[in-house]
């Protein structure tokens, strides 16, 4: 396989080229504009072009370069660049099948891009269309009063000598469970669980049944379990035996949440992503079925199942850097450098208006035409 390190250079190359007459060594290209800076082989680097870079670098990148002499360093980064690129496409790189598929996920990017732009737009969003969604989803941002249990059930059939014997276990269990030396010791309480509950889903789980609410600790361990259960603070506190539906339960009180209700004020800039978010989604599926109409999609579902799917974990990456360790990817970007800054501050939601759905790296990297 051909230096993967390249496709990123020679995609971005072959579609954001700087202009300059066709040549052997580079795609077609047409006359520079601006005021020229540097020639590579005949192509023209420009004042403007270099500034449009540059200009396209986040406040924390562009910093970087005030003094001048940090502006020769960007200079001679994008004549790297452009150096780099000129001799891979020399050696015709750009007609390698593998970057033609990293040129096509990097079209379909922009194709994206450039529709989305004006189809959603969060100005357009109502307050309307926040507050239904608001009212529609209420469970999202409403959470009962909710206390962490673990468990020891001894179940009991239908008899009295079978319910008297599960009683007498229990009351066994509950003795250990509440020896103040161990009221501490969740691991003990765990061991309790695995050894005598018969309850085979909580066994497993050391009898730990996660948080519940009022509602559900009634529904899974009965009237009695729930009203104990939500009668004190009291972290690591174990219950007196309890009646529940079809066996008797010892409780252990791991942990309290209290509720949580929110206004639609405090969630609205949440909501608006989401909902900013879904516009966009639904949006992006209609343009790509206007596509498959416009362009005779056919899928043959017959053969869908011939895809083989291997589910061995992939090797470790191996680490290092097998080009010797540069800097950057010869276009000015540290490989290191984070130029982008997501710092959501509350006002704003955290998703760029002008990002589409499938323009997100990490997805275009798998599907460059799905949505998130």
């Amino acid at each position: 396989m051909r230096p993967i390190r390249l496709f990123s250079a020679v995609a971005a190359a072959t579609l954001i080229a700087t202009a300059c007459p066709e040549q052997a060594n580079g795609p077609a290209q047409g006359a520079a504009k601006g005021e020229p800076i540097a020639t590579i082989a005949g192509t023209t680097l420009t004042v403007e072009q270099l500034q449009k870079r540059l200009d396209e670098q986040s406040p924390f990148v562009r910093a970087r370069y005030a003094e001048l002499d940090k502006k020769k360093e960007f200079v001679d980064s994008q004549v790297r660049f452009e150096v780099l690129a000129a001799e891979a496409y020399a050696r015709g790189y750009d007609k390698d099948p593998e970057i033609q598929d990293q040129v096509k996920k990097i079209i379909v990017q922009k194709l994206t891009r450039e529709e989305f732009d004006g189809r959603v737009k969060l100005a357009d969003i109502t307050d309307a269309e926040l507050q239904r969604y608001f009212d529609e989803h209420q469970a999202e941002y409403q959470k009962p009063e909710m206390v962490r249990v673990s468990a020891v059930t001894v179940a009991f059939g239908p008899d009295a000598a079978s319910k008297a014997a599960a009683k007498k276990s229990a009351d066994e269990v509950q003795k250990l469970a509440a020896d103040k030396d161990k009221l501490a010791d969740r691991n003990w309480f765990k061991a309790l669980a695995e050894k005598h509950s018969t309850d085979e889903a909580s066994k497993r789980a050391g009898g730990d049944l996660r948080y519940l609410s009022k509602d559900d600790a009634a529904q899974q361990l009965g009237a009695a379990a729930r009203d104990w259960l939500f009668s004190s603070e009291t972290i690591n506190e174990v219950s007196p035996v309890l009646e529940g539906s079809a066996g008797w339960h010892v409780l252990k009180r791991t942990g309290k949440r209290k509720e949580i209700t929110r206004t639609f004020e405090q969630v609205k800039n949440q909501v608006k992503n989401v909902v900013f978010r879904e516009k966009r989604t639904t949006a992006f599926g209609s343009f790509v079925d206007e596509l498959k109409q416009k362009h005779r999609v056919q899928v043959m579902d017959d053969k869908i199942g011939k895809l083989h799917v291997d589910v061995k974990a992939p090797p470790p990456p191996t680490g290092g850097d097998p080009h010797g360790g540069l800097g950057d990817d010869g276009h000015g970007h540290g490989q290191g450098d984070d130029d982008d800054e997501h710092e959501d501050d509350g006002a704003q939601p955290n998703v760029s208006p002008s990002a589409p759905p499938g323009a997100q790296p990490s997805a275009a990297q798998a599907d460059p035409g799905k949505a998130p």
